[in-house]
């Protein structure tokens, strides 16, 4: 086989594997839009189509993050500081692999909940050896998930945020501990304190 011709296999091996991974991630996003739009959300550039008060809406970010924050209309909200940049944020968080229907407690791989955490041991007879201390990051500098760091910030303190990702912006084709390559996750958290 000639140089040519070896080069013009593997362009074309590469070229079918983005369109596969290009594909993968179609279908991740529309799982999750689904089942935003099933929990009567909508996307927040179609806000001014609504016509009821206060609709529960998701924000997208990249490729492909989404982010619902639950307490957005709350009285107050807007006096609290805002997350940016270079902020320490102290977090209370439970982790989801996400299939697209509602993430269930059988569904967590990482949780610094205490009740999450008592829920679960009750439920498998073992007691968690997980942190209930809230856990501290500094955004932007500590390494965490793409689509974690994509989204919170814009955020407020004392807010409650559900941000799903695709595979791409959480742990891609690694596999973690027991979440599978190639998933989708989903992460409820609350920002219990921005340090400035």
């Amino acid at each position: 086989m000639t140089m040519k011709k070896f080069l013009t296999i593997l362009i074309l091996l590469a070229t079918l594997a983005g369109c596969k991974q290009e594909d993968t991630l179609l279908s991740e996003r529309d799982k999750i839009e689904k089942y935003l739009t099933s929990r009567r959300m909508v996307a927040d550039t179609e806000l001014g189509n609504v016509i009821e008060d206060n609709p529960a809406f998701y924000s997208v970010f990249g490729r492909y993050a989404y982010r619902h924050i639950v307490n957005y209309y709350d009285a107050g909200r807007e006096d609290k500081p805002v997350v940016e940049w270079g902020d320490r944020l102290d977090i209370r968080f439970d982790a989801y692999t996400f299939t697209g229907s509602e993430p269930s407690t059988s569904a967590i791989y990482w949780s610094n909940n205490p009740e999450t955490i008592q829920e679960l041991g009750k439920k498998s007879g073992n007691t968690l050896d997980w942190s209930t201390e809230p856990l501290t990051i500094t955004l932007g500098t500590t390494a965490i998930l793409e689509g974690l760091e994509r989204t919170l910030p814009g955020c407020h303190e004392g807010d409650s945020v559900q941000v799903f990702m695709t595979s791409n912006l959480a742990y891609g084709k690694q596999l973690i501990g027991i979440v599978p390559k190639n998933s989708m996750v989903a992460w409820y958290i609350k920002i219990e304190k921005v340090t400035k």
